[in-house]
This record gives structure tokens, C-alpha cells and sequence, in this order.
């Protein structure tokens, strides 16, 4: 074989170098096909793919502060009621307290009004008794008669306690604010002190005025002004408890507002 039958033909030289141009072009079709998709597949990848995953992101992540912001508002909201609670709780266990102080305390007003009706209705027999004895007496008619006897002094001492004692409950009915109670126990014991005004003697006379002027003032100023009325009843059972001091000077009673007065 001679060298020129080695040596590739024209048509084969000319097919080996259009394959490589379409090797190349293809090359360089599938380069731009890449190019291509790189440019625009990135920012279709981006928008639909990456950027919803970020806005979820940003989302979750202002999700998480929103909810971390109310759960402490939350815990701190419980921490509040907690506190309002035990306050509560406090409160109410003062008030107990309280209630209970004042009950015995009522429970005390009670009992002293108890004792005094008592000691009334003592009094009321024991004049009772003594009406009945200088009733029927016959016998010792100059020891049980006549307004110097034994039994006229008695009479005049049981008198006296009731007046102090009628006092002394209506006071208690005015802390209790029973104005009508009250003043049903100042009228009774202004009634009987008539009773006594035979009894009293020249120096007792002044106490005696004064104490009917300011149980008279006690009665007229309730219920509208029982503050009024306990200074005046106070002062009065002050006379009454002393037995009427004979050096007595009547101080000036200050004109106060009266529920006949009081516009």
C-alpha cells in the first residue's frame, strides 16, 4: 500500500471536522442551555421557592416573639391574680376577724342590756313590794307612813336606781343606734324622777334642774341627733351617779341643732 492510500480523503477529513462542529455547537448549545437556566431558573427558584420560605420564616419567627411576648404577659397577668388572691384572702381574714370582734362585742351590749332589764325588773318587785307593804301595814302606821318613814326612803332609793339604771340601758340602746328603745328608757326615767322631786333636799335642787333639762334636751334632739343626746344623757347620769352634788353650779348648756329646731 502506498502512502497516498494512508492518508485520509477529503470527504473524510471534511466529516471529522463537521463533527466537531457539532460536537462544538453542541457544546456550546448545551453551555447556553445551562447559562440559560441558570439565568433564569434562579430567580424563578428564588421567588417561588426561596423567598416563601423566607417570608414563612420571617412569619414563624415574629409567630414565636408574638407568642413568647404573651406568654409572659400571661404568666405576669397570673402572677397579678395570684398576689390579688392572697390579698383577697388576707382581707377576708381580717374581716373575719373583725366580724368576729364585733360580734363579741355585741354579744357583750347584749348581755349588759340583759343584766340591766334584770336589775329593772328587780327594782319594779321590790317596788312592788314595798307598795304593797305600806298598803297593808296597819300596825306600825308611823315607822311605814308619812313622807320621812323607812318605807318612803326605801321607795325613794329603789326609784333612783331605776332612774340610773333606765339611764344606763339607754345608753347602751344608743351605741347599739336603737334610738326609739333609747328614748323610751330616758322618757321612763324623766317620768319617775318626778317621783323623787318631793325627796330632794335645798342643795340638790340645782343637780336635780339640770339633770331634767338635759334628759328633756336628750329626748328632744332623737333620734334625729343622737350625738347631741349621749352628751346630755351622759351628763345627767354623771348628776344622777354622784347622788346629786349639793355644790353644784349649772354650767350653760350650748344651744344645739333639736329635731323640733333642726330645719
Amino acid at each position: 500500500m502506498t502512502p497516498e492510500n494512508n492518508q485520509p480523503s477529503f470527504l473524510q477529513r471534511l466529516g471529522r471536522a463537521f463533527g466537531k462542529i457539532i460536537r462544538f455547537l453542541s457544546l456550546l448549545a448545551l453551555i447556553a442551555g445551562l447559562a440559560a437556566l441558570i439565568y433564569y431558573g434562579i430567580p424563578y427558584i428564588y421567588e417561588r421557592v426561596i423567598r416563601p420560605l423566607e417570608a414563612n420564616t420571617e412569619e414563624l419567627a415574629a409567630i414565636e416573639a408574638q407568642q413568647a411576648e404573651d406568654v409572659d404577659k400571661l404568666l405576669s397577668q397570673i402572677s397579678d391574680l395570684k398576689a390579688r388572691i392572697s390579698e383577697l384572702e388576707n382581707h377576708q381574714t381580717e374581716s373575719a376577724q373583725e366580724i368576729a370582734a364585733l360580734e363579741g362585742q355585741l354579744n357583750a351590749l347584749d348581755e349588759t342590756v340583759k343584766k340591766h332589764t334584770v336589775t329593772l325588773k328587780e327594782l319594779d318587785a321590790m317596788q312592788a313590794s314595798l307598795d304593797e307593804l305600806a298598803a297593808i301595814s296597819t300596825e306600825h302606821a308611823a315607822l311605814l307612813t308619812g313622807e320621812n318613814s323607812l318605807v318612803a326612803e326605801l321607795r325613794q332609793e329603789v326609784i333612783f336606781s331605776r332612774v340610773v339604771e333606765l339611764l344606763s340601758r339607754g345608753r347602751l340602746y344608743l351605741s347599739q343606734s336603737n334610738f326609739g328603745l333609747a328614748k323610751a328608757d330616758i322618757q321612763a326615767a324623766r317620768d319617775l324622777l318626778a317621783e323623787l322631786e318631793a325627796g330632794i333636799t335645798v342643795g340638790q335642787e340645782g343637780a336635780f334642774q339640770d339633770v331634767i333639762r338635759r334628759l328633756d334636751l336628750s329626748i328632744k334632739n332623737l333620734p334625729a341627733f343622737p350625738v347631741v343626746a349621749v352628751d346630755d344623757l351622759d351628763a345627767a347620769w354623771q348628776l344622777l351617779v354622784s347622788r346629786l352634788p349639793e355644790e353644784f353650779d349649772a354650767a350653760p348648756i350650748e344651744i344645739t341643732p333639736t329635731a323640733e329646731t333642726a330645719p
